[in-house]
C-alpha cells in the first residue's frame, strides 16, 4: 500500500508569500510554475492577436504595424491589451493548482478565498481618496479640455468597465500572487522571503509597463510595493486588487472622450515632479487599509492543513468510536 501524499497546503503558520511552503513543495516547482505560467503567456497572446485582426482587414492598423513598428493604439488594441492580462487570473490559478496542487481559492487569500466584503470596504477607500486626489489635481491644472463624444466612446465605456477590473486584478494574481509564493517558497526564512518576494515582483511590474521615464519608475515600483506589503499584512489579494482597480478605473476615466495617442507613452520626459502627489495618494491608501486591517484584526498566518491538537484528536477518534458501535 502506497503512502498518503504529504499535504499540499501549510501544516505550520504561513503568511501569504511563503503560502507554498508545505511537506508537498519541492526546490524545483517553482521553477516549473514560472516555465507554465510562460507556456501560457504564449497562448494567451495568440488570444489577444486574434482580437485585432479586424483593424488589420480595416486597414486601421497595418501589416508592418501589427508586426513590430509603430503601432497606434486603437479601440481593439486597448480591449486586446486588458484580455491579455485578464487572461493572468486564470493562468495563475490554474498553475497554483498544477504544480503546487493548491486550489485555487487559496491563492486569494490564506484563509481560502476572495472576501468580498473586504475587498468592497478596500475598493471604497481606494475611489474616496483617489478621486479626491486626481479632482485636486486636475483643478490646479486647469481643469480638463478638449474631452467630446466619439465613434470609439461607447465601446471604450463598455470596455474599460467589463475588462480593465480583470487587466488590474490579473497583474496582482500573477505578480503580488503566483511570483511572491514561488520566490518566497525558496527561503526558509520569513523575512528574507518577503524582503526577495517583494523586490522581485516589483522590479518586473516596473519593467513590465516599460516607461523609460524615472518618474514614472518610480510609481509603478512603489505601486508594486504598496500591493506587496498590503498583500502580506491583509493575508490576501483583496487589497492590492482593489486598489489596482479603482486607480486603472480613474485614470482612465476619460479615455473613451479623447484621443487615444499616447496613451502608452512612457519615454522620458512625459511625467515629472506632480507624480510625486500620485504617489502620496497611493501611499495614504495603503496606510488606510493596514488600519483597516488592524481593527478587523485579519489573520496574517494560518495553517490549514495542520492536524488538530492531541486532546482533540483523541476527541475525534471517541466520537467516531461511539458513532460507528451505534446500533439503531
Amino acid at each position: 500500500m502506497r503512502p498518503p501524499k504529504p499535504p499540499a497546503l501549510p501544516v505550520v503558520q504561513r503568511e501569504y508569500h511563503e503560502f507554498f511552503r508545505a511537506p508537498r513543495l519541492r526546490w524545483w516547482k517553482p521553477l516549473a510554475a514560472f516555465g507554465m505560467f510562460l507556456i501560457g503567456l504564449m497562448l494567451a497572446i495568440i488570444v489577444a492577436t486574434v482580437i485585432v485582426i479586424p483593424d488589420v482587414i480595416s486597414g486601421r492598423l497595418t501589416t508592418a504595424e501589427a508586426q513590430g513598428g509603430s503601432i497606434p493604439m486603437t479601440p481593439l488594441l486597448f480591449l486586446a491589451n486588458n484580455v491579455f492580462l485578464g487572461l493572468w487570473v486564470p493562468l495563475a490559478f490554474l498553475t497554483a493548482w498544477t504544480v503546487f496542487a493548491q486550489h485555487p481559492k487559496w491563492l486569494s487569500s490564506i484563509t481560502g478565498g476572495f472576501r468580498w466584503g473586504l475587498f468592497g470596504r478596500f475598493a471604497l477607500i481606494s475611489f474616496v481618496v483617489l478621486a479626491v486626489s486626481t479632482g485636486i489635481q486636475i483643478l490646479l491644472g486647469g481643469g480638463l479640455e478638449g474631452l467630446a463624444w466619439n465613434p470609439d466612446s461607447l465601446f471604450l465605456i463598455v470596455t474599460i468597465l467589463l475588462t480593465t477590473p480583470f487587466q488590474a486584478a490579473g497583474e496582482e494574481y500573477a505578480l503580488r500572487g503566483l511570483g511572491a509564493r514561488c520566490l518566497g517558497a525558496w527561503f526558509s526564512s520569513r523575512r528574507v522571503g518577503l524582503v526577495v518576494a517583494t523586490v522581485g515582483t516589483s522590479v518586473v511590474f516596473m519593467l513590465l509597463h516599460g516607461a523609460g521615464d524615472p518618474w514614472l519608475n518610480s510609481f509603478y515600483l512603489l505601486f508594486a510595493v504598496v500591493g506587496s506589503v498590503l498583500a502580506w499584512r491583509t493575508g490576501g489579494l483583496e487589497a492590492a486588487v482593489a486598489l489596482h482597480v479603482v486607480n486603472n478605473l480613474i485614470s482612465e476615466a476619460t479615455l473613451p472622450f479623447s484621443s487615444l495617442d499616447g496613451l502608452f507613452d512612457r519615454q522620458a520626459g512625459v511625467a515629472g515632479p506632480e507624480t510625486l502627489w500620485q504617489m502620496g495618494a497611493v501611499v495614504v491608501v495603503g496606510g488606510l487599509m493596514l488600519w483597516q486591517a488592524r481593527r478587523l484584526g485579519l489573520p496574517t498566518a494560518t495553517a490549514p492543513a495542520a492536524p488538530p491538537p492531541p486532546g482533540e484528536r483523541a476527541l475525534g477518534a471517541e466520537v467516531f468510536w461511539n458513532s460507528s458501535h451505534t446500533i439503531a
